[in-house]
């Protein structure tokens, strides 16, 4: 038992580890390139780990009923670390210690949720992303803007938890066990009870998840962060709630009332995410939209019955997530001084043509244009919501994708445009205040 708790949960004790070290860095205030290497470190580790537990299809019941590795979670767990690692790699210079602090205990948080067998542990995992987040985006800013963004974040995560141990407290009355397994087979037999957990505990996840309606603390949050905490919550934290999902209904399928709301919710997603992200002139503001619809693409999913949802979202957080990070570490590239004035990009091609380039990959992944790796992200989860019986509502979904083109095109267009904007020096006032948040 204690063997195979050390080796199945190394990942997670390897960034413990590098948390306690990080920790032990800021106190004897060594240099911060050190404290970015220990963050690298960890998760390196952790995926050499990863990689030969899959391998060897590792899988073992570290404590009864709340912690255990499966295929799923090796899986999961790999998707989040390439996620952390892409955020070690793409900003050298996010931030000092603490930074790099929050972040692994943030990415700490989200393979716990994929380790979960059980209410308890799902929860703190949860409540260990978030609250880190939370730290992040008022961390080092000193801006009012960005304390009413952190702030609505933890009233409205707050909340989120709050409905989900609700839920989890009508699931224990159900089941006598707070096992999602006991909880999942009392969601398929349709009781009334079970049908309210049901509801209340997705509806938190899908408000952490920031699914519409749910969303509003979404473009606040990510607008008044810096790019390097943004990219951190429209990846790693993203993508640990979608999974969380795909771990709390397990294979469960959806019965004809739940399924309606989820596609209803699913396309409102789209729909609106993709609208509201048109008109924005800010690239983090014009994330937090994209991300919504994102989300809607990513529950749609959760109409699977043919047994492909857990690999469908698998693959949908992996694409979304690296190519959301990759999106990010180029802007930060094209616009070094911190202001995401999409105005910014204007001939970024002649600037850093690397950048540019990485930048218009990324951006065509996130709209799901072929041969790019979100197309075939969204062709999974059509393929599986079609074979379910859902052809309608996936023709509208798609359709639905179109909207993106427009500003996702427009933002590879801006890239080759003739005339340069300037990427130093003071800007006016007026766009140092557009949309309500400061540069």
């Amino acid at each position: 038992m204690a063997s195979d708790m050390l080796y199945g949960l190394l990942p997670e004790l390897l960034l413990l580890g590098a948390i306690l070290l990080l920790m032990v860095f800021e106190i004897l205030r060594v240099d911060a390139r050190a404290a970015r290497g220990a963050f690298l470190l960890a998760v390196g580790g952790g995926l050499v780990v990863l990689w030969q537990q899959i391998a060897a299809g590792h899988a073992a019941v570290i404590v009864p009923a709340e912690v255990a590795i499966d295929r799923y979670a090796l899986h999961a767990r790999l998707v989040l670390l390439l996620c952390g690692l892409g955020l070690g790699l793409g900003f050298a210079r996010a931030g000092g210690h603490r930074f790099w602090l929050l972040a692994a205990s943030s990415l700490l948080g989200g393979l716990l949720i994929q380790d979960a067998a059980g209410f308890v542990t799902l929860f703190l995992g949860i409540e260990l992303l978030s609250l880190p987040a939370f730290a992040l985006i008022a961390h080092g800013q000193g801006r009012t803007a960005a304390s009413e963004g952190a702030f609505k974040y933890l009233v409205l995560s707050s909340v989120a938890s709050a409905v989900l141990l609700f839920g989890v407290s009508l699931a224990y009355g159900t089941s006598g066990t707070l096992a999602l397994d006991d909880w999942a087979r009392g969601l398929a037999s349709g009781g009334a009870q079970a049908g309210v957990a049901g509801l209340l505990v997705v509806s938190g996840l899908f408000l952490k998840a920031a699914v519409f309606p749910f969303h509003a603390w979404a473009p606040d949050a990510y607008a008044s962060a810096r790019l390097p905490v943004t990219a951190l919550m429209a990846s790693i934290v993203k993508a640990a709630v979608v999974l969380a999902l795909a771990r709390v209904l397990a294979a469960t399928p959806l019965g004809a009332a739940p399924a309606t709301v989820v596609t209803a919710l699913a396309l409102a997603s789209i729909a609106f995410g993709n609208v509201a992200a048109l008109g924005q002139p800010r690239f983090k503001r014009l994330l937090a939209y994209s991300s919504v619809a994102h989300a809607g693409y990513m529950i749609f999913a959760l109409l699977d019955v043919t047994g492909q949802r857990a690999g469908d979202l698998l693959w949908y957080s992996a694409f979304y997530g690296l190519a959301t990070l990759l999106a990010c570490t180029a802007f930060a590239v094209l616009s070094p001084d911190g202001d995401d004035d999409l105005s910014r990009l204007d001939g970024g091609f002649r600037r850093r043509p690397v950048a540019a380039l990485l930048l218009g990959a990324a951006v065509l992944s996130l709209a799901g244009l072929p041969p790019f790796p979100g197309f075939f992200a969204k062709l999974f989860v059509f393929r599986s919501v079609v074979a379910s019986g859902h052809l309608g509502a996936a023709v509208l979904a798609f359709a639905g994708s179109f909207l993106g083109l427009a500003y996702y095109v427009g933002l590879v267009l801006r890239l080759f445009r003739d005339e340069t904007a300037p990427v130093t020096g003071e800007l006016p006032d007026t766009a140092r205040t557009r949309d309500g948040v400061p540069a």
